[in-house]
Parts: structure tokens; C-alpha cells; sequence
């Protein structure tokens, strides 16, 4: 058996058997992610940063500022139709449900329970839900402002109507999470979510994706 097949298998079994615990996802570009378990869904801790879907293929997609520096630190950005066909077999972009649920479970809507504790100038943060919002910005066709290191938007499944999408965004200076409807050609930064009976369901299916 190849090193990395054996690396992938300890990586799921190792999030099996501790469906409570931070573990481990790997995506088709083999870039690693932590995941944590809020209530009964599990989340990605870290934005996407994957850049071809699971043909291989190339995606559409941002740096953050422009700079490809910053793809460890801050992930990529992508608009909305990409964003919603790149998740790993199995997880998907969570709904709003799944965001006011992951309030629910974490403490309630106050923002700095959810930033990272060393991204946000000026601001003293918890980061108690481990959820490390990082203020990434945004990316458009440069009509706009991009507000790295200002806000950061994450995409939501959910659409307001035929034209406009929801997402959830974390500002400089505001300790609550405003929702609010974008333009699905805006990039934004994407976490993704599996429920706790499709994250053990579905294990199988990501240790044969990824030993190949």
C-alpha cells in the first residue's frame, strides 16, 4: 500500500472514531483542514483553498488582496456557482440553518467568539468556537472596495431569489455577524459542513477519493 493511501485511511479513522474531537479533511489538491464538531454538524475551521474540482480540472477563483501570498494564512475566494460544486464528496456550502445552528451551538451571534484571535487589528478575540474567521476580504471585477483585513463574507447555500445569494459577514469594529444578500459573481470565502450521520455514512467514499 502507498504511504499516502496509508496516511489518508489513519486520517479518516482517526476522525471515525473521534467524531467530537478536531480531526482532519483532505481535499483532491491534498491540502489538509481542520474540522470540528458543532452540535450535530462538523465544519471546516480553515477556508478552502482547493484550485481544480475532482476531475482535475481548473476553477475560477481569487487570491485574497490579489496576492497569492496569502493563500495558507486566508484561503481563496470563489464566486457562488463554483463555490457550490467544490466541497469533498459529501460536505457541501452549509445552508443558513446550518449557520444559525452553528450559533446555536457555539454561544450566539457575537463575532469575536468566531475571529481569530490574531487577524483582526485592534481587536481583542476569543476565538472561544475555534472557528478562526480570518479577515480575507472579498473579490469582484475591481468596481468595488475588496476589504482585506476589513471583513471577511462567507458564502450560504441559501438564495434570497433567482439573482442574489446569502452570506454571512464578520467586520472590523462589529461584534455580531451581519447577514446579508450578494451578487453570486462576488468571491467570497467558503467553510464547509457534513452532518454527523453523513460525516461516519460517507468515510468510505473519502479514503477511496483520495488514495488514488
Amino acid at each position: 500500500m502507498k504511504l499516502k493511501q496509508v496516511i489518508i485511511m489513519f486520517l479518516v479513522i482517526l476522525t471515525c472514531c473521534n467524531p467530537t474531537q478536531e480531526s482532519i479533511l483532505v481535499d483532491s489538491d491534498g491540502n489538509n483542514y481542520l474540522v470540528k464538531k458543532y452540535g450535530e454538524t462538523f465544519w471546516m475551521t480553515e477556508n478552502l483553498k482547493i484550485k481544480q474540482d475532482k476531475s482535475g480540472n481548473p476553477i475560477k477563483y481569487s487570491f485574497p488582496n490579489n496576492d497569492s501570498t496569502n493563500i495558507e494564512t486566508f484561503g481563496l475566494l470563489y464566486d457562488f456557482d463554483t463555490a457550490s460544486k467544490i466541497c469533498t464528496s459529501g460536505w457541501a456550502l452549509p445552508t443558513n440553518e446550518d449557520w444559525e445552528r452553528l450559533f446555536e451551538s457555539s454561544g450566539g451571534n457575537v463575532a469575536s467568539i468566531y475571529k481569530d484571535s490574531q487577524y483582526w487589528e485592534g481587536e481583542i478575540n476569543s476565538n472561544s468556537s475555534i472557528f478562526s474567521a480570518r479577515p480575507t476580504g472579498s473579490g469582484n471585477n475591481g468596481e468595488y472596495e475588496n476589504h482585506f483585513n476589513a471583513k471577511t463574507l462567507f458564502w450560504s447555500k441559501t438564495k434570497e431569489d433567482d439573482h442574489f445569494v446569502w452570506t454571512y459577514i464578520l467586520e472590523v469594529g462589529k461584534d455580531s455577524i451581519r447577514m446579508a444578500s450578494q451578487h453570486p459573481t462576488y468571491a467570497f470565502s467558503v467553510r464547509c459542513v457534513k452532518s454527523k450521520s453523513r460525516y461516519i455514512q460517507n468515510t468510505t467514499n473519502i479514503k477511496n477519493e483520495y488514495a488514488n
